[in-house]
C-alpha cells in the first residue's frame, strides 16, 4: 500500500481529512472538491491479484446459482433502466463481468462488446457467452473512437484507480449524441452520511469498501467529474443497495444483539433514502455533445 500522501484524483489536492479506517486502508475526503477516496491505495500487483479467481472474486459466477442469480436479477433491473434512454445501438460496458448484463442487452437487440480488468472473469463471458470482451484496463486503442451509442459503467467506477482519465476516455468513445450511464453506491446518501456519525460508537462502517472501492461519489462529485470530462449531465436516479448485500438476513441479525439493534436503526434509513433523493446508490446518465 502506498503510505505518501496521495492527490485527489479529481482537483489534485494533497490536502485530506480521515473519514474512517477499515482494514488497514484510511478512507479520505479531499478538503477542497470533497471527493472520498483510499488515501492509501494498493498497488497495480496487489489489484491484479484481488480481482482473480485466486482470491476468490466472482468466482461463484461461474457455477453458484445463487450468486448467478443475484447478479443475474441486477443485469435485468439494468437493462430496464438503460431501456428508459434508448432501445437499441452499439454497447460498451466497462467493468463487465462475466457478461450477464451484455447478454441480456444482446437477446434485447443491442450490438455489445465488454471490458473487464479481471481477466478470469473476462474469459468466463467468452466461454459461457461468446461476447467480444477486451480484458485489462481500459486504454486509448482498445476500441474506436465515436464508436458506442452507449457507454456503462455499472458498480464500476469507485472500483478504478484513475476514475477521472476513464471517464474522459469513455467519452471520446461515443457518439456525438451518445449517452454515458454510471451506476455507483452514494456515499451522502442517507444511510451511508447518519452511520458513518455511528461509526465511532459501534465500530463499523459498512458503506466504504476498499480495497475493492477506491472511491466513493456523491451526486455532486460525480456530476462535475462527468462535466470535466466533457459531458453533458441528464438525469441522476436514486436507489437503495440491496438491503441483503448492506444488512444481511434476518437470520443474520438475530446472530448479535449489536447487530440487530444496527440494523433496526438503519434499515428504515436505506429504505427511504430514495424516495427522499437521498439513496446510498445512484445513476447518472449524461451525453455527449452532438
Amino acid at each position: 500500500m502506498n503510505e505518501a500522501a496521495v492527490a485527489c484524483n479529481f482537483c489534485g489536492a494533497v490536502e485530506s481529512a480521515l473519514m474512517i479506517v477499515k482494514d488497514s486502508f484510511r478512507v479520505v475526503r479531499c478538503c477542497h472538491c470533497d471527493l472520498v477516496f483510499v488515501g492509501n491505495p494498493p498497488d497495480q500487483g496487489f489489484l491484479t491479484k484481488h480481482y482473480s479467481f485466486e482470491t476468490g472474486y466472482h468466482e461463484e459466477l461461474k457455477s453458484n446459482p445463487a450468486s448467478i442469480a443475484f447478479h443475474d436479477a441486477e443485469a435485468r433491473r439494468n437493462l430496464a433502466l438503460l431501456s428508459r434512454y434508448r432501445k437499441g445501438g452499439t454497447l460498451l460496458d466497462i467493468g463487465c463481468s462475466t457478461g450477464l448484463f451484455l447478454a441480456k442487452a444482446r437477446a434485447a437487440g443491442w450490438v455489445v462488446h465488454g471490458n473487464e480488468y479481471s481477466a478470469d472473469s473476462a474469459q468466463v463471458a467468452r466461454a459461457t457467452h461468446g461476447l467480444d470482451v477486451v480484458s485489462g484496463t481500459l486504454q486509448t486503442n482498445s476500441f474506436a473512437t465515436t464508436s458506442f451509442d452507449v457507454v456503462t459503467l455499472w458498480d464500476v467506477l469507485e472500483h478504478i484507480p484513475d476514475p477521472q482519465a476513464t471517464l474522459r476516455l469513455a467519452a471520446t468513445l461515443l457518439k456525438p449524441g451518445g449517452l454515458l450511464i454510471v451506476k455507483t453506491p452514494n456515499v451522502d446518501g442517507l444511510y451511508p452520511r447518519w452511520s458513518l456519525k455511528a461509526s465511532p460508537y459501534v465500530g463499523f462502517w459498512g458503506h466504504a469498501e476498499p480495497p475493492g472501492h477506491l472511491f466513493q461519489f456523491s451526486v455532486s462529485t460525480l456530476t462535475r467529474m462527468v462535466i470535466t470530462a466533457g459531458l453533458d449531465p441528464i438525469n441522476v436516479t436514486h436507489a437503495r443497495i440491496p438491503l441483503t448485500y448492506s444488512f444481511g438476513t434476518v437470520a443474520q441479525w438475530l446472530r448479535s444483539l449489536k447487530w440487530a439493534v444496527y440494523c433496526l436503526a438503519f434499515i428504515p434509513l436505506a429504505w427511504v433514502g430514495p424516495t427522499l433523493r437521498s439513496g446510498d446508490d445512484i445513476t447518472l446518465v449524461a451525453s455527449r455533445k452532438p
